[in-house]
C-alpha cells in the first residue's frame, strides 16, 4: 500500500478546542478543512480523548471513518505523532500549540518556526499564517 503524504498536519484537538470552551467544537474542524482543502493535502491527527468529548460525535466519526482524521494511540499524545510525521514527511504543522513540551524531538527552534502554522478564527472565518 502506498502511503499518501500530507503537506499539512492539523492538530485536531487544538483546533476543536480553539476557544477553550467545553466541549470542543466540530464547527472549528469543519472551518479548517473548508479553508485548506483546495490548497493542501490534509491528514489531521487528534488525541484519542477528543472522541469522548467533541460536541458532535456523528460528524466527527465522518472524518475518522474516511481517514481524514487519525487518532493517536491510547497512551501517546497526538503532538508526538504530529511532530514525528512532520519530520518524516517534511510537512507543516497547523496548531496554536507552541509545542514547548516536545522540544527534545524538534531539530531546532528555526525548524519549528518554519513548520508551525498558527491560526485564528475571526467572524466564522478560518485564517492561517504560513511561515516565511
Amino acid at each position: 500500500m502506498v502511503k499518501i503524504k500530507p503537506n499539512i498536519i492539523p492538530d485536531i484537538s487544538n483546533i476543536a478546542g480553539y476557544d477553550d470552551n467545553f466541549p470542543p467544537k466540530i464547527k472549528y474542524i469543519d472551518l479548517m478543512f473548508n479553508a485548506l482543502k483546495s490548497s493542501y493535502w490534509i491528514i489531521g491527527i487528534a488525541d484519542r480523548k477528543l472522541y469522548y468529548c467533541i460536541d458532535d460525535l456523528r460528524s466527527y466519526k465522518y472524518y475518522l471513518e474516511r481517514g481524514i482524521i487519525l487518532q493517536s494511540p491510547p497512551s501517546i499524545k497526538a503532538d508526538i505523532i504530529i511532530i514525528m510525521e512532520a519530520l518524516e514527511d517534511d510537512c507543516l504543522i497547523l496548531t496554536n500549540d507552541r509545542l514547548l513540551d516536545h522540544m527534545d524531538m524538534i531539530p531546532s527552534e528555526s525548524w519549528l518556526e518554519s513548520h508551525r502554522v498558527p491560526f485564528n478564527i475571526i467572524n466564522g472565518e478560518f485564517r492561517y499564517y504560513i511561515p516565511k
